[in-house]
């Protein structure tokens, strides 16, 4: 019961942090907001997290594990290269978007989210990498079937297919789209992919 009463506690201090994350930004955040949104005393909050530094970090974290396991498994039921990336591209878009306040927070504001301490860039620049290596590895075996071209380099693609997807969905939000309608969603995934696969020649 006490490490049901533990996880629940923890559970509740990163979704409290995440809405408080939506409404004020990273930079309004404080502990004591934190402990106040979730119900709970100051001191439980640094129970759990050792600073503020260290919940975002684990805020952070946790959701691009949900993210991430949420994408993988998606991309698992399709077959072929470009069907997979369009499974990828598609199901990171909704997430986003499922998650849109608290995305263009970050996204808006990730200087001073990745620069608060060495161990936030280490670890954003690890989530980051994580992310382009797996989508190398399906670049990598459309490689190996003949399914994209012999002269890629699987992880640089990866990582440029990641910027990608970021980059639309800032562009959205600056122009004040947090709410798309599915066909939008459909046109960004398909824009999405064409751009890499194709690029912007005619030719």
């Amino acid at each position: 019961m006490y490490m049901v009463e533990n996880i629940d506690k923890y559970e509740l201090i990163l979704s409290s942090s995440k809405k408080l994350i939506e409404g004020i930004g990273f930079s309004a955040l404080t502990m004591d907001k934190v402990a106040q949104k979730a119900g709970i005393a100051k001191g439980t909050v640094y129970l759990y997290f050792k600073d503020k530094d260290d919940l975002l970090e684990k805020v952070l974290s946790s959701g691009f594990e949900k993210m991430f396991e949420r994408i993988k498994d998606r991309v698992a039921k399709e077959k072929g290269g470009v069907n997979k990336l369009k499974a990828l591209i598609n199901e990171n878009i909704n997430h986003i978007y499922e998650n849109r306040y608290f995305f263009k927070t970050i996204f808006l504001d990730e200087v001073n989210v990745v620069f608060l301490k060495k161990k936030s860039k280490e670890s954003f620049n690890l989530r980051r990498k994580r992310y382009a290596y797996f989508i190398g590895e399906i670049i990598k075996s459309g490689i190996e079937s003949g399914e994209f071209r012999q002269d890629l380099s699987p992880a640089k693609s990866g990582y440029m297919l990641v910027s990608l997807i970021k980059t639309s969905a800032i562009y959205n939000f600056l122009n004040d789209i947090f709410e798309p309608a599915p066909e939008m969603i459909e046109n960004d995934t398909e824009e999405i992919l064409n751009l890499f696969l194709r690029g912007i020649s005619v030719k």
